[in-house]
């Protein structure tokens, strides 16, 4: 569930044998289409729109699940009742869920921080302690190896319900408890947060589990156990009260990032947008909407995005543009021209800056998760 921007630096070690088979699939991830006779990958004939098109859209989907680090896109066959969806995202992004439910994000500011947000809902199963009264809660997460995660904030979310005696006092002392795996001693559970809420009538209330997530993440598990007790009278009032209560799942939310961002900045420039009278290096505008090529049942937000991509002629007066000499594409051409290596082009048209996507969306775990996906949307291009 992490997202990475991968950078890379050429060094001594690096094959230039394994840089010239890597290349032409190097300069076909920066989404671009080179008009220069003299561009060394370009030697492809022009497509037929339709098929560029479909071109586009498979290099679309590949580069998503390459970004969120999926083998293939999440089969969403059984996952959380819709109405529990929509509260979850409705108490987080108050004012920003649509009346039809989607969800309104705001793709035009760029992001500093790789860090994103996690939904998660918890699987409801019988008290691990043996107590009848407690409300015990399994999430499930799943860490890529070798990424290490900084949470940097996260809360439960647990709806509790007021006593049915109305001459009762509303304040109600509840306990959040780390519960023992499966198969272990049910005694073996510790607490994590006690409080005591207002409860004059059924609303949602959030205990902050920060610290027992981040060492839950760091030990390397995938299954976390709490168990909630909000008890009067032998009564729980955090409970569920059934499947007439689906809509008030309990949910935690956290909000994370990579331990180690070393993300680049970038230098901002315009581009020129392609038009029919533009023959030079350009920017062509490409939307992919998700519903479309039927990715919208595991996609929640946004409804589709401005993909983009690079295309049109680069002459001399343009190689070498200002900004461009800190693109990767750049760098593996000026390292073949040191080794006295003809390249067999002067200049092509590439992506020089990027911006990412805010993405809500269902992981392979079902879970929501929010992310900013660094680089997806390709904002200039140059030449190199």
């Amino acid at each position: 569930m992490q997202i990475l921007a991968s950078h890379w630096r050429m060094t001594p070690s690096f094959s230039l044998i394994s840089l010239f088979l890597l290349l032409p699939t190097l300069l076909q991830k920066g989404l671009w289409v080179c008009g220069s006779p003299g561009c060394a990958s370009c030697g492809l004939p022009p497509l037929e729109k339709e098929a560029e098109e479909r071109l586009m859209i498979e290099i679309a989907k590949q580069q998503l699940l390459d970004k969120l680090h999926l083998k293939e896109r999440p089969n969403i066959t059984q996952t959380v009742p819709r109405v529990a969806l929509l509260t979850a995202l409705r108490k987080l992004h108050s004012g920003r869920v649509r009346q039809d439910g989607t969800l309104e994000l705001d793709n035009s500011l760029p992001t500093k921080d790789q860090g994103y947000e996690i939904v998660s809902f918890a699987d409801i199963n019988d008290s691990g302690s043996g107590d009848k009264a407690s409300l015990s809660l399994t999430f499930q997460f799943l860490q890529e190896r070798g990424k290490s995660i900084q949470v940097l904030q996260s809360s439960l979310w647990i709806y509790a319900q007021p006593s049915e005696d109305p001459y009762r006092n509303s304040r109600l002392l509840a306990r959040v408890f780390l519960s023992a795996d499966e198969g272990t001693s049910g005694s073996n559970r510790t607490l994590v947060i006690e409080k005591m809420l207002e409860v004059k009538e059924s609303n949602w209330h959030t205990f902050t589990i920060t610290r027992t997530l981040q060492t839950f993440l760091d030990g390397g598990q995938r299954r976390l156990r709490l168990e909630v007790s909000c008890i009067e009278d032998g009564r729980n009032l955090c409970s569920l009260g059934g499947s007439v209560d689906r809509a008030n799942q309990p949910f935690m939310v956290a909000q994370v990032r990579l331990r180690d961002d070393h993300s680049k900045h970038l230098v901002r420039k315009r581009s020129l947008r392609c038009g029919d009278e533009v023959t030079v290096c350009c920017k062509r505008d490409f939307y992919i909407r998700f519903k479309d090529i039927k990715w919208d049942e595991w996609i929640i937000a946004p409804e589709g995005y401005h993909m983009n991509y690079c295309m049109g002629q680069c002459p001399p007066h343009l190689a070498g543009s200002p900004g461009i000499a800190s693109s990767f594409h750049t760098t593996v051409f000026s390292q073949l021209k040191v080794n006295g290596i003809n390249t067999g082009t002067a200049s092509c048209c590439i992506p020089t800056e990027r911006r990412p996507l805010s993405m809500v969306y269902f992981n392979s775990q079902h879970s929501i998760v929010k992310m900013d996906v660094p680089d997806m949307i390709v904002e200039s291009c140059g030449c190199t």
